[in-house]
């Protein structure tokens, strides 16, 4: 039924079908009842046109005078008004005789000349152009001493055979009609009560267990399908819901277990800082405490020779330059250690607290950059961030921090073997309405499944290794969801990988 539109509901086929079925029975009955009915008419016409070739045959070979026939046609033409016209011609198409006798003696066109065989009668249609009403032509062989030699020819008017035809097609199309009405309308009543009102009351109940609704328990009083369909779906509804209850269980364990793992990956990172924070701030507060030193023991000296009373001019002269140069060394050092406290704060709060503030975006890649040298120190990668030092960002920095501190710790624990040499890179370009930081490494780049489910939580190539597999998971969270941008990864096996991250542009709203 391809035919049928794809939209028509299954009552409307299963009607459709049938009512084709039945008018093409119907139509199928018309057919063989108006060939037999044909026949009868036919069979009719030779039965009349018998007796009358019988009558003619007799009295033409006992007399051999066209006179006779003549009479005989006259006679049956009185006798039966609907015989229209009657000929008897010789095989060469001469009229012998003719109820209209002026055609006595005419040749007839050789087209129209039928000379049928012995004991066969013809019987055909004369075309309506030819006359005014339905005529049959009925045609006899013309006999003398056994053989044929002419034909009579009868013109019948058929309008009675045919006002019957029409009549009894008609009948059988108003009774096939209202039979393939009265069945189709039952079967319609019949299919809505036991098929269809069950399947639309399936149907809203499927809509509502999808919704997320209760459901009552399901009846009904139709066929023994349809109570069996019923009892299969309470039962798959009475499954669902007791699955429905397992996997939110098991949703809420998950998304605990991964709120705790997410959590772990901060402190690790928050953790990384803080030894960052150390490291950095160790070299000038060291170089402050050897400077502070050497100038107390440098002033216990001068000290010692101004009690004794040998102190002399050159060296007041050199201890107060020794001062200056100790004091100038102590000054740059912790001016320089106050720096990076005050850029390892910043950091440390905005990977803390979720604030959105503008901030001087290459700087403060450095910073992030700066509170992993710890970690980097222990291997031969050298970090490259190029960006516009006027480049200012109005978003979420800790967010940011958070996504450079991941995708450097990914490249540190997957891309390289020990001791093997590489180059990180971060490249900002600034757009008109948005930034694009592309952070690539040289190292030995991933597979194409690796690659496709690198964003997956829980999916990590280092399982045994401690590896979690939020990671990256976060970092794309933390792109889509809080910087409201997007992030694609591209990666050659054996040439590295690179993550394309789109960030909008926005205007800090004047407070």
């Amino acid at each position: 039924m391809s035919f049928l539109p794809k939209r028509l509901s299954l009552q409307k086929r299963i009607v459709f079908l049938v009512t084709t079925v039945t008018v093409s029975m119907l139509s199928t009955m018309l057919v063989f009842d108006t060939i037999s009915l044909n026949q009868s008419i036919r069979e009719a016409y030779v039965s009349q046109i018998s007796g009358m070739t019988i009558a003619i045959n007799g009295r033409y070979e006992e007399s051999r005078s066209v006179t006779d026939v003549q009479q005989i046609f006259d006679y049956i033409q009185y006798k039966n008004t609907r015989v229209l016209e009657m000929k008897l011609y010789d095989k060469q198409g001469v009229v012998l005789a003719a109820s209209n006798r002026s055609e006595v003696g005419n040749h007839m066109p050789l087209d129209s000349v039928i000379i049928p065989k012995q004991d066969h009668t013809i019987v055909d249609r004369v075309p309506m152009a030819q006359t005014d009403k339905p005529v049959v032509r009925l045609t006899a062989p013309l006999q003398e001493d056994g053989l044929v030699v002419g034909a009579v020819e009868v013109i019948f008017d058929s309008s009675e055979e045919a006002v019957l035809l029409a009549k009894r097609t008609k009948l059988i199309l108003i009774v096939g009609i209202s039979v393939a009405i009265v069945m189709s309308t039952l079967l319609w009543l019949i299919l809505r009560r036991i098929v269809i009102r069950p399947l639309s009351r399936l149907r809203e109940a499927a809509l509502v267990v999808r919704q997320g609704g209760d459901l009552p328990s399901l009846q009904f009083k139709a066929s023994p399908e349809i109570d069996e369909v019923s009892e299969a779906f309470n039962d798959m509804v009475k499954n669902l819901d007791e699955r429905y209850q397992e996997l939110q269980q098991v949703l809420k364990t998950l998304q605990v277990t991964q709120d705790h793992l997410v959590q772990s990956e901060k402190m690790g990172a928050l953790g990384n800082l803080v030894a960052g924070v150390s490291h950095e701030i160790n070299t000038p507060i060291g170089i402050g405490v050897t400077a502070i030193s050497y100038l107390d023991q440098k002033t216990k000296e001068f000290k010692n020779l101004y009690e004794t009373g040998k102190m002399k001019k050159s060296d007041l002269e050199q201890f107060l330059s020794i001062t200056q140069e100790t004091n100038a060394m102590v000054q740059t050092n912790l001016e320089r250690a106050s720096s990076l406290v005050r850029s390892f704060k910043q950091i440390s709060v905005d990977q803390s607290v979720e604030v959105k503030r503008s901030f001087h975006l290459k700087e403060y890649l450095e910073g992030i950059i700066s509170s992993l040298k710890p970690t980097l120190k222990k291997t031969r990668l050298r970090v490259d961030v190029y960006c516009d030092n006027e480049l200012i960002l109005y978003t979420y920095p800790g967010a940011l921090s958070q996504i450079i501190t991941n995708l450097v710790m990914n490249s540190l624990n997957h891309a390289y073997a020990i001791e093997e040499e590489g180059s990180l890179t971060i490249r900002v370009e600034e757009h008109q309405d948005y930034i694009i930081l592309a952070y690539t490494d040289d190292g030995k780049g991933m597979t194409k499944e690796v690659l496709d489910q690198i964003f997956d939580p829980f999916f990590t190539t280092s399982r045994g290794k401690g590896g979690t597999g939020l990671g990256m998971n976060i970092v794309y969270n933390l792109v889509t969801q809080s910087l409201n941008g997007t992030i694609e990864g591209s990666s050659t096996l054996g040439q590295g990988s690179l993550f394309t991250i789109t960030i909008p542009k926005e205007e800090e709203a004047v407070q």
